[in-house]
This record gives C-alpha cells, sequence and structure tokens, in this order.
C-alpha cells in the first residue's frame, strides 16, 4: 500500500526582510509623523520670528548673538521631536513586526537594507508589515510652546 502525502502549505521561510525605510516612509504611522513633524517646524519657525520681533530693536551684535542662541536651541528642540516620532512609529512597527513573526513561525526578520543576496521575492515580506502597519495609530507627543525670555528683565 502506498501512500501519497501532498501538502501545499505557504509558510513564510525561517528568516524573512523587511524594507523598514520603506515601511517608515508609506505608512499611515510614518506620514502622520511627517505631519506632525511639520506641524512641529511651523510651532518653532513662529517662536524664531517671535524673538526676530521681539529683539529687532537691540544692537546688531547683542540681536545677532541672541538670534544663534535662539536658533540652536530651536534646532535642538526639533532634533527632539523628530526622534521622539521617529520612536513611537518604530514601536509600532517593531511590534507588527514581532506578532506577525509569532503568528507565523518565523525565526527571524532582519532589515531589507543588510541582505546581501538571496530570493527577494520569497523572502521579502515588507508589503504584509506595511498592511498591518497601516491599521495602527501612532499617539505623537503634544506640540511644542516657545516662550521668548527677556534677557533684560533678570
Amino acid at each position: 500500500m502506498y501512500v501519497i502525502s501532498s501538502s501545499v502549505c505557504m509558510a513564510a521561510p525561517a528568516v524573512v526582510s523587511v524594507d523598514m525605510q520603506r515601511v517608515m516612509a508609506e505608512s499611515a504611522p510614518g506620514k502622520a509623523a511627517s505631519a506632525h513633524l511639520e506641524e512641529v517646524r511651523k510651532v518653532l519657525q513662529k517662536g524664531f520670528d517671535d524673538l526676530r520681533k521681539a529683539h529687532e530693536k537691540d544692537p546688531e551684535a547683542e540681536r545677532n548673538k541672541i538670534y544663534a542662541d535662539g536658533l540652536s536651541v530651536l534646532n535642538r528642540q526639533m532634533e527632539v521631536e523628530r526622534q521622539s516620532a521617529m520612536r513611537a512609529v518604530n514601536a509600532v512597527v517593531v511590534e507588527e513586526i514581532e506578532k506577525w513573526r509569532k503568528k507565523n513561525g518565523v525565526m527571524l526578520v532582519i532589515p531589507r537594507s543588510v541582505v546581501i543576496t538571496g530570493d527577494f521575492d520569497k523572502a521579502d515580506y515588507t508589503n504584509t508589515i506595511l498592511s498591518a502597519v497601516n491599521k495602527r495609530k501612532v499617539k505623537f507627543a503634544d506640540l511644542p510652546t516657545v516662550t521668548i525670555k527677556d534677557a533684560k528683565k533678570k
């Protein structure tokens, strides 16, 4: 007696890749981060404009130092905001990858950027992860506030 068994199982490979840059740029949370950061930029730009207006009558040397210091503070704040937004999106992406990995018995998920060679079509699960991530919402920090302090009133 012969037993012939056929099992068509489209299980994921043990190691798969995800194009993280694409997920971060094209996902709904990634686009939301970009929109949030644009709003942050507008708030910080208005703060700098207010600083310029508040010190427009100061002597030039003093004014230039105030502008340079203010711009430095605002640039640092923009970087803090950017990193915070990217961490929030990355956390959602990693969470979705981990849920998918466990559900599908995948041993390892690596970023596409580190793949040297292989069967890209079979190992790339970017679209699958992108679909899951697109269903998620990300909570970003509140928009910053900018307060102009009068250095002369110490």
